[in-house]
């Protein structure tokens, strides 16, 4: 039986969010790192390689059992040479979309230290794009020949 599309949908919706409560969770064990406070940066240190986990295995699911594409470019994943590409064409939509589209609405708002900010996010993305290009440049055969799983 193939599952509805509002499936995959929702799992496509629960690895965003899994993915961005990891790297909201590693930011704040960092200030609280920074703050002094060791026992919560422990915390949300360990909560986040959970999380972190929990969005893996969302790929996993997409990639197996319901035949979804990378959740930020809908390009196939699973294995090097297929989450290279994906991970170089997100990259350069955010280089040569996204974060020009917002630095200029920021310019346009006057809000100079945010559109700057944008831009240097687009040059790293830009910076990305050449360092995952090279990568895949450099594939050689793969060493193992299974489903793209880790």
């Amino acid at each position: 039986m193939e599952p509805d599309q509002s499936l995959a949908d929702g799992v496509r919706a629960a690895f965003l969010a899994e993915a961005a409560t990891a790297a909201r969770y590693t930011y704040f064990a960092q200030v609280a790192g920074i703050e002094g406070h060791t026992e919560a940066a422990r915390v949300f240190g360990e909560l986040a390689e959970s999380v972190a986990c929990a969005a893996h295995g969302h790929l996993d699911v997409l990639r197996d059992l319901l035949g979804g594409g990378d959740p930020g470019t809908g390009l196939a994943i699973g294995d090097t040479r297929r989450n290279l590409a994906a991970a170089i064409s997100g990259d350069l939509g955010e280089a040569t979309e996204r974060y020009p589209g917002l630095a200029a609405r920021a310019h346009t708002e006057g809000v100079a230290d945010l559109a700057s900010w944008l831009e240097t996010l687009c040059t790293l993305k830009k910076s990305h794009v050449d360092r995952l290009e090279q990568a895949l440049t450099g594939l050689t055969e793969p060493r193992f020949a299974g489903n793209g799983a880790p």
